[in-house]
């Protein structure tokens, strides 16, 4: 027993530091991994939404920035008064000023324009909760944009395996047919020899049949895949499938990584960050609001004539004209206060609201964290799992090349039946592609394990 163990460490121990000289991917594929980043549509998306957050932020910041303004009016203005106000008697001249309704007609034109400035001086506090709220909501999704890119390299990895154990079947198929084509022919000599029967020969074919038949299905998914990876690179088939990718077993480095680095969980410590801010926000919305202003105005009154309906004496009309009333320049500085002084209980509401939503937040934050947690132990387990089986699949796979060879041996020696022979083959092709199998689901776990400590990131894949 003790000697199994010793050997097993032994072979554990060979088999590891064997990989230390593996790249775990090759720059062709990092590059078109790169290339499938830069083309992402999602990517692109979320980067256009975290653009269009980080513009409302800076407008937020904004509003401590004064503000000029212009403004001008040009008008021509007519007007018929009718008044009716006690009679006056002139004393020397005897006149009656206002007798009865009176109608007089005014006409002027007027232009006037001002130049304001106005500058925020104190939000209550707004703009500085309210900027901070949005500079941690765009944290949150930056990090989910480092998960999103997470799933993609995943797929693109997963990929490269799934071509990878395709040409490996491949090889694996073409293999078996040189070694029954090879066997056929020797059936048939031994026929016209009477030293077999077509039967032997029919079986041959009919695991011909089936070699092809896979082959067709292999090809077939060979090129779904080449084109999925075009589609997500923009690199043509033709230039795919020249690249020649390695399927080999991957080699983890030392990570002190743990699953609390996952950008999901610091997704969701940036989001309730935001809400404690918005909170913050709210509860000092009560504070009032200053503004400093500024106005230069210019008047003019051009132009006015009032017609009464009064004589002098002599007979003539009494006819007022005013040529020009000027004002400039005319200034007003100032400040100005806005107090919400009760809102009608809106405000307190939005608290309310804002406090169940942060609520919400960290009981989603609880939850991912245990199950981020139990993912990054299963994982773990997962990839070591896979890491022994790998060392029993390639003794499988050699023991059924050994047993092939015997096979083919023995039936030439006619010690076993044609059946015998086949089943040895398919073992063999059977072996073979669990080996590789294996070793895409053993890749496959050491991705989802960089995944749950937060590690799938192109510049960590690099070698």
């Amino acid at each position: 027993m003790i000697k199994k163990i010793l050997l097993f460490s032994f072979f554990s121990a060979f088999y590891f530091s064997s990989l230390v000289a593996q790249n775990n991917l090759s720059k062709i594929e990092i590059d078109l991994i790169n290339r499938s980043l830069e083309k992402s549509y999602a990517l692109k998306k979320s980067i256009h939404e975290i653009s269009i957050d980080s513009i409302e932020k800076k407008t937020i910041l904004q509003n401590f920035i004064p503000t000029v303004e212009l403004d001008a009016i040009y008008g021509y203005g007519a007007s018929k008064i009718n008044i009716d106000i006690p009679t006056i008697q002139l004393p020397i001249t005897g006149i009656e000023l206002f007798k009865g309704k009176s109608r007089f007609d005014a006409q002027s034109q007027i232009f006037n324009a001002n130049l304001t400035v106005k500058t925020l001086l104190f939000s209550g506090m707004q703009v500085t909760y309210g900027s901070k709220a949005f500079e941690e909501k765009i944290k949150a999704k930056n990090f989910m944009l480092k998960a999103k890119k997470a799933d993609i390299i995943k797929d693109m990895i997963d990929t490269f395996d799934k071509i990878k154990l395709l040409h490996k079947a491949e090889n694996v198929i073409i293999a078996s047919e040189q070694r029954l084509t090879k066997e056929k022919e020797r059936v048939k000599t031994a026929i016209k020899n009477g030293l077999a029967i077509p039967y032997d020969r029919q079986k041959i074919t009919a695991a011909e049949l089936n070699l092809a038949s896979k082959k067709v299905e292999l090809y077939g998914n060979l090129n779904l895949l080449y084109l999925k990876l075009s589609i997500l690179t923009n690199v043509d088939v033709a230039t795919l499938k020249k690249y020649h990718f390695v399927l080999k077993p991957w080699l983890l480095q030392n990570d002190t990584n743990t699953y609390q680095n996952r950008p999901e969980l610091k997704a969701l410590n940036a989001s309730i960050n935001a809400y404690d801010y918005k909170l913050k926000m709210n509860r000092n919305a009560f504070l009032p609001k200053f503004q400093a202003l500024a106005t230069l105005s210019y008047a003019n009154l051009f132009n006015a004539s009032l017609k009464t309906p009064y004589a002098l004496p002599s007979g003539e009309n009494v006819n007022l004209k005013l040529n020009e009333f000027e004002a400039f320049p005319s200034y007003f500085l100032g400040i100005g206060m806005h107090w919400d002084i009760f809102s009608g209980l809106k405000n307190s509401n939005k608290i309310n609201q804002t406090t169940i939503e942060k609520n919400i937040a960290k009981e989603r934050k609880a939850d991912a964290k245990e199950k981020l947690e139990l993912f990054a132990k299963k994982v773990l387990v997962d990839f070591d799992v896979k890491n022994q089986q790998l060392l029993f699949k390639k003794q499988e796979k050699e023991v059924a090349f050994n047993t092939l060879n015997l096979a083919v041996k023995s039936y030439h020696e006619g010690l076993i039946s044609i059946n015998d022979r086949l089943e040895a083959e398919t073992d063999y092709q059977d072996a073979v592609l669990n080996y590789y199998k294996l070793i895409t689901q053993q890749r496959m776990a050491a991705v989802e394990l960089l995944i749950s400590t937060g590690s799938l990131q192109v510049k960590n894949l690099k070698n």
